[in-house]
């Protein structure tokens, strides 16, 4: 069943208007993605004529856009991504980390995607990386399936990262399987601080080489002392871990904010 109100319909009915209004940091990639959508299955994109075979029924159905962030035209795509991701699965227990960003670094990153995003997936593979391989942790060279969602379930800009990790990794001589302690992956508190502390460093570093663009109410952020006054606050963020987030068990979904990434799973009085 269509449902009520789609994604296609807020653009066609609000579009214009949004884009008058973000136009300062809405780029052409964004644009063509909102125009795609809104003639998705459109007369504008020509259409074709169906007909059954057994009883002669005639439909006509109109061309999708085809556009990999359209709702209406990935479901094939993500059901072949989805089963190829499975063959590759080890049998293992696996765990669900998610990096989510605060507000204060959302809204930078929403007027500079490309390479806060790219931040985001770099300090979140290394700090799990870097606590994995420590002896007194875990010992050993770990992989996971990193996948960037930027909004939440009510469409609101929420970036943050979904990490499908398996319970162990290679030892560093590659020749045995290091297994991590059953119902726990890393320490919370030690991935959140190293996590803060590579995705800091990485955004004071885009912003010395001139990689970010700020505009609208985010403006006074272009100058280097409003900009280290916001990172210092954010470098004051304690990290705080919650009783519901203790001993995880695989695929349960959740989020937790930055700068602390979360192993979801049941409560448990034993805290990370």
């Amino acid at each position: 069943m269509r449902p009520t109100l789609e994604v296609a319909d807020i653009f066609r009915r609000h579009g214009e208007a949004f884009r008058r209004s973000h136009g300062a940091h809405l780029g052409r990639i964004e644009r063509r993605v909102m125009a795609a959508i809104e003639l998705c299955r459109t007369p504008a994109l020509g259409g074709h004529v169906e007909q059954c075979g057994d009883c002669g029924l005639v439909r006509c159905a109109y061309n999708s856009c085809r556009n990999r962030h359209c709702p209406k035209c990935q479901g094939l795509a993500r059901a072949e991504w989805l089963e190829a991701r499975q063959a590759e699965l080890l049998p293992v227990p696996y765990y669900h980390v998610v990096f989510t960003l605060p507000p204060p670094v959302a809204e930078i990153a929403f007027q500079n995607k490309r390479a806060v995003y790219a931040i985001l997936f770099h300090a979140a593979a290394e700090a799990m990386r870097d606590i994995a391989a420590e002896p007194r942790h875990l010992g050993a060279e770990i992989g996971a399936v990193a996948v960037l969602h930027t909004w939440g379930q009510t469409l609101q800009h929420h970036p943050h990262l979904h990490c499908i990790v398996p319970g162990g990794g290679l030892s560093p001589d590659q020749t045995r399987w290091v297994a991590c302690r059953p119902g726990f992956f890393l320490p919370v508190r030690v991935l959140s601080r190293r996590f803060r502390t590579l995705f800091l460093a990485r955004l004071q570093a885009a912003f010395v080489a001139g990689e970010l663009r700020f505009s609208g109410t985010l403006a006074a952020l272009a100058d280097s002392a409003a900009f280290a006054e916001r990172l210092d606050a954010l470098r004051a963020v304690e990290c705080r871990v919650g009783g519901d987030v203790a001993i995880p068990t695989p695929h349960r979904p959740g989020r937790a904010d930055f700068p602390h990434p979360v192993l979801h799973g049941r409560a448990s009085p034993r805290l990370a």
